[in-house]
């Protein structure tokens, strides 16, 4: 197995569609068969998986955990993101250990399940303020900026990854829907970016705006480095909800994929996700589609399609 892939899911539109791919790369993982994992992973056993949720709504969390069982846990005092982001803000090197923060084998396969090789660093409804954190704290007598910012603001992400990666074969971090500190800080500690959409015209209008802002993102890090930072590359845009009539998108949104196709090549993925009640269904037992797979409507095509949107990624990102 090569290092670890680092992988956010970004999009400043919410509603697109970036917390069910993250889950269902990551699920769809352990629900490859040996073959597929052979083919595609050059490995028979299933890889270790790390979910982040970096998104105050937390809808990685409870889809992973259940909404009830999150909610006991918030109680309970579940040590989260938010508690992370503060600590790791304020020193380079703190006394933590940031295992304590990882749910292991805690994502849901079914009612009566988990998956064993999938982990989760849960989120909090408090991460909606970090952001405003980030903005006002400055260390004292820091130096180092980037055209004016201290970069350690940047990098605050990928100091907690760094403590557990050589554990993990892949680390999804579901985005909030903006491109402030948290999503900036997920860039920088990624290999990866791959942006959902839905196939309409004001979803795929605000396309250019994030690879350009990523891009940025890129030089400046690139920038500031001195050769110790690696750009975040695009695996590519992925159409969520797409309708299709005779197995095909719907005209209006056939064109819309078609333009982007235009303007990306190869940087739009073949396979699409398309509606159906099959995601809902599942989402609502807190579990991924495939559980559902061969339950009746549509749960059954779309845990095929996720499928092969996961070997596409792969395939993607086989070598860097």
């Amino acid at each position: 197995m090569n290092d670890c892939r680092t992988v956010s899911i970004v999009n400043w539109k919410g509603g697109v569609g970036k917390t069910t791919i993250t889950h269902h790369l990551g699920t769809g993982l352990q629900v490859l068969d040996e073959g597929q994992r052979l083919e595609h992973l050059g490995q028979e056993e299933a890889p270790r998986v790390l979910f982040v949720d970096n998104d105050a709504q937390c809808n990685l969390t409870i889809s992973c955990l259940g909404s009830e069982r999150f909610e006991k846990m918030l109680g309970k005092g579940l040590k989260t993101m938010r508690e992370l982001y503060g600590i790791f803000l304020e020193e380079d090197e703190p006394v933590v250990n940031v295992d304590d923060f990882i749910l292991e084998g805690a994502v849901r396969k079914s009612a009566s399940q988990s998956f064993e090789r999938v982990d989760l660093l849960p989120a909090h409804p408090d991460l909606v303020y970090t952001d405003m954190d980030f903005a006002v704290y400055n260390r004292p007598n820091f130096k180092e900026t980037m055209t004016g910012t201290p970069m350690y603001k940047f990098k605050v992400l990928e100091r907690i990854l760094k403590r557990v990666r050589d554990r993990y074969d892949f680390i999804f971090v579901d985005c909030p829907p903006s491109m402030h500190y948290l999503t900036q800080n997920a860039v920088y500690a990624s290999d990866y970016y791959i942006i959902p959409i839905l196939a309409d015209w004001l979803s795929a209008y605000g396309v250019h705006s994030i690879v350009a802002k990523v891009d940025e993102l890129n030089r400046w890090f690139e920038l500031a480095g001195n050769g110790q930072y690696r750009s975040t590359e695009l695996v590519g845009i992925v159409p969520n909800n797409v309708k299709e009539y005779n197995q095909e998108p719907i005209q209006s949104q056939a064109g819309i994929i078609e333009k982007l196709k235009e303007r990306y090549g190869d940087g739009v993925f073949y396979n699409y996700l398309t509606n159906g009640d099959g995601v809902p269904r599942a989402s609502s037992m807190a579990c991924p589609v495939y559980t559902l797979s061969g339950s009746g409507g549509s749960a059954t095509k779309q845990s095929v399609l996720m499928l092969r949107i996961l070997c596409e990624f792969l395939d993607r990102t086989a070598e860097r």
